[in-house]
């Protein structure tokens, strides 16, 4: 067993405290909230303190804490675990077993680092798949209809405006006379007629009757 005069102070995370004097152990948590434990459970709080992160074999914590593990009995180390765990879960501190192995300690200050590392992680890859996304050159297949979707939009731009008919109108005395923008119109066709009229070089003078 350790050694009873052996005093340490051990911070648990950013907000809790492991103190070992030389009459006993507590856990000091925030609020001012505090906690006696046993002497052999401040050993295993400091070793899983120490090995944070990794896990710590049920034989090491019992060596740490008792020296000799044949002067205990086989539920001490558990026993101990539970006591440790019912004070840490006040302040979402865990005490991980790994089956056949031993166990570990999870700190809430460190895991929310550590997950927010990995959600920062995760938003630069989807970040940097974006980008790339982005700038994928097209493939050939794929300017090929760009280029003929532009070619037959063009032609139909081109109809329109070419096969688009604009007709104009005129009065002359009492007779109004339309005719096809661009067709030559001689007003001397209809010098003394009254009424409405339509006007094609090819065609000449044709009456619009209502």
């Amino acid at each position: 067993m350790q050694d009873n005069q052996d005093c340490f102070r051990v911070p648990i995370g950013e907000r809790c405290v492991l103190e070992k004097g030389d009459s006993g152990a507590e856990i000091f948590l925030e609020e001012g909230k505090s906690f006696s434990i046993t002497v052999p459970e401040s050993y295993i709080l400091k070793k899983l303190l120490k090995e944070q992160g990794s896990v710590v074999d049920k034989k090491g914590l019992i060596c740490e804490a008792w020296g000799n593990p044949d002067i205990i009995g086989p539920n001490s180390l558990p026993v101990a675990i539970t006591n440790l765990r019912k004070i840490l879960d006040l302040v979402d501190i865990k005490i991980i077993n790994v089956p056949r192995i031993g166990y570990r300690i999870e700190l809430p200050d460190i895991r929310a680092k550590a997950e927010q590392k990995e959600s920062e992680a995760g938003k630069d890859k989807s970040s940097q798949l974006q980008e790339h996304k982005e700038w994928i050159p097209l493939s050939t297949s794929q300017i090929c209809l760009i280029l003929l979707f532009g070619c037959i939009s063009l032609y139909g731009f081109l109809y329109i405006g070419f096969s688009w008919v604009r007709v104009n109108c005129t009065v002359v005395d009492m007779a109004e006379v339309c005719f096809v923008d661009g067709d030559d119109f001689d007003p001397n066709v209809v010098e003394g007629k009254a009424g409405r009229f339509y006007y094609s070089s090819k065609g000449g003078l044709l009456e619009v009757r209502p």
